[in-house]
């Protein structure tokens, strides 16, 4: 069976062409094959028909779960160099633009080749994405969810969003204790109805480690994907040591046996026996993998893993991409069409270290320390009815701006706060009201700079000047998204600026306008800005008093003796008599 790939048209060309481009001199150690990115131009992308080899169901799902008519360009991209998740001739290292479609570019493969060839033992773990945090993990369900549904594929989330019985019971098939439905399975394993585990699972590392090592039947034994999205701030955090545990699970030495064995079968020979108790089942993928021609083994028919490693600003470090144990690696970037040829020529197609899509307008405006919150209030104002999330560089300055902004008197939107400091329950609340535009300001930590995708964000306001490049792009990511238009203004103080322009070097989109506002408005909202400052004041002290009085009855309820519970029965027969 030949691999899929994009039907490519004289009207697509000009769209969406691939080509190899050697990567700057200069710029640091680099790995030798991420010297030569397979890049491609952006643009329109690829019609969802002129796709060739994606199932229909998907096509259909894509047009009605997403409203796709074409892929972008970095889904194109992904599907043609995994040849529609068919060919695990090479792992793939993806980086592109945030708000380029990422999600759905390796989303698209993996189910697709999940529906192709899961002919094998159904309710067995396939596929495996692994994410940094819990809400992103969320985000990444959504995608998979309406993909999974189509072509009747399972699909779990284990991030610590239900306890940890409920999500074993979603990898095993396995009721949890007092759950017929076995702790909230999807609709496709629902409609089963037959005791089988998930195919796919979207998972954080915490929980993914414990139910590793704590869960009975759940394994990696027949793992054929392993994505690793936002990579650059997996691989810098340890979380538990989950990488070399993985890698150490998916070796595939232990089942090549079984593949040679299905090889000769299928050549002739006689069926593969049956493996000794304890050692690995014969019905590890391979066996059911598609072979070459007789004395053949095409490169897409090995037994193996295929990671997919997925970032805006995946790290160029060769010690931690070495830590991936990548297998023949392939560097998927993106271009822009402005200029796509000379940047190609001249900078191997990616002029900076991270990119920024060209539909963003960058801007900067300096001011002092003491006005920055009268600047900000004047560019809600005037950006009045307008989304936009503002970033600041702690927790604590998040919620004090936050309660400050919620006191300015006559406030043209409605001001939500989202960082990790708030409870998860109030944090999804909020969020999801500025998702549905009830309200129109999110001050947010660096929480919500990574990934998470909110819809029709038209501005953001760095409120405080982002140490690391990485950390601009992922918080100017989240506006520009898909195409659609967006601006990012950063307020500057003067010992700011040699820094900062330092610093957007690394970024390819590195053009900054100076934002100007009419000083005789921001001087007028001083009043307001006062008064503001004023009740701040009096809910932090009401705040800091509530905490007192919390940790004080904590310490004394640690204070009193401890009862057994037969000194309670005691006590309650005393009573009765």
């Amino acid at each position: 069976m030949a691999p899929p790939q994009l039907e490519v048209t004289g009207n697509v060309k000009g769209i969406h062409s691939l080509r190899t481009c050697e990567a700057p001199a200069g710029a640091g150690p680099v790995l030798p094959w991420m010297r030569v990115p397979l890049t491609s131009e952006s643009g329109k992308g690829v019609p969802v028909r002129k796709v060739l080899g994606l199932d229909v169901r998907l096509a259909s799902g894509l047009q009605n779960a997403f409203g796709f008519q074409e892929l972008f360009p970095v889904q194109a991209a992904v599907w043609q160099h995994s040849a529609g998740g068919l060919s695990s001739a090479h792992d793939l290292c993806v980086s592109a633009p945030t708000g380029s479609g990422k999600t759905l570019a390796y989303a698209l493969p993996v189910v697709n080749a999940l529906a192709e060839q899961l002919t094998g033992p159904v309710g067995l773990l396939r596929a495996l994405v692994v994410v940094p945090t819990r809400d992103l993990a969320a985000q990444v369900y959504d995608v998979f969810r309406p993909l999974c549904d189509a072509v009747k594929v399972r699909l779990a989330l284990v991030a610590a969003r239900t306890s940890e019985a409920a999500e074993a019971a979603e990898l095993t098939g396995r009721p949890a204790r007092g759950s017929a439905t076995g702790g909230g399975l999807t609709s496709t394993a629902a409609a089963a109805g037959a005791c089988r585990g998930a195919d796919v699972v979207v998972a954080t590392p915490g929980r993914l480690m414990a139910h590793l090592s704590g869960t009975p039947g759940f394994s990696l034994e027949h793992l054929r994907f392993l994505v690793v999205d936002e990579t650059d701030r997996l691989l810098r955090q340890r979380y538990q040591d989950w990488l070399p545990r993985i890698l150490a699970r998916i070796q595939p030495t232990a089942n090549l046996h079984l593949y040679h064995q299905h090889l000769f079968e299928q050549q002739g020979g006689v069926r593969p026996r049956r493996s000794a108790p304890g050692g690995p089942s014969c019905d590890h993928f391979a066996a059911s993998w598609p072979v070459g021609a007789p004395g053949s083994v095409l490169p897409f028919a090995q037994p193996r893993v295929m990671k997919i490693v997925v970032s805006a600003t995946l790290t160029r470090d060769p010690a931690k991409l070495q830590r991936l144990a990548l297998n023949n690696p392939r560097f998927v970037a993106t271009t822009t069409a402005a200029g796509g040829a000379a940047a190609a020529a001249g900078s191997g197609g990616i002029s900076g270290r991270y990119s920024l899509p060209r539909s963003l307008s960058e801007y900067r405006l300096l001011c002092s320390a003491a006005r920055k919150p009268l600047v900000l209030m004047a560019l809600l104002r005037e950006w009045a009815g307008q989304s936009t999330i503002i970033f600041t560089s702690s927790l604590d300055m998040t919620h004090k701006l936050f309660l400050m902004l919620r006191a300015v008197p006559d406030m043209p939107d409605a001001v939500v706060e989202y960082s990790s400091a708030v409870p998860v329950r109030e944090r999804n609340a909020g969020l999801e009201r500025f998702r549905s535009g009830g309200a129109k300001v999110l001050v947010a930590s660096d929480a919500m700079a990574r990934g998470m995708d909110v819809d029709c964000v038209q501005n953001v306001i760095n409120y405080d000047v982002p140490i690391y490049a990485k950390t601009y792009v992922h918080r100017a990511g989240r506006t520009a998204r898909a195409g659609k238009t967006g601006r990012v203004i950063t307020l500057l103080r003067d010992e700011d600026m040699r820094y900062f322009k330092a610093m957007l070097r690394k970024a390819d989109n590195n053009y900054l306008r100076e934002y100007k506002l009419q000083p005789e408005r921001v001087e007028a909202l001083r009043p307001a800005l006062a008064g503001a400052l004023q009740q701040l004041e009096e809910l932090l002290a009401a705040e800091q008093a509530r905490d007192v009085d919390t940790q004080q009855q904590q310490e004394q309820r640690a204070k009193r003796p401890k009862t057994t519970d037969k000194d309670e029965l005691t006590t309650a027969a005393n009573r009765v008599q």
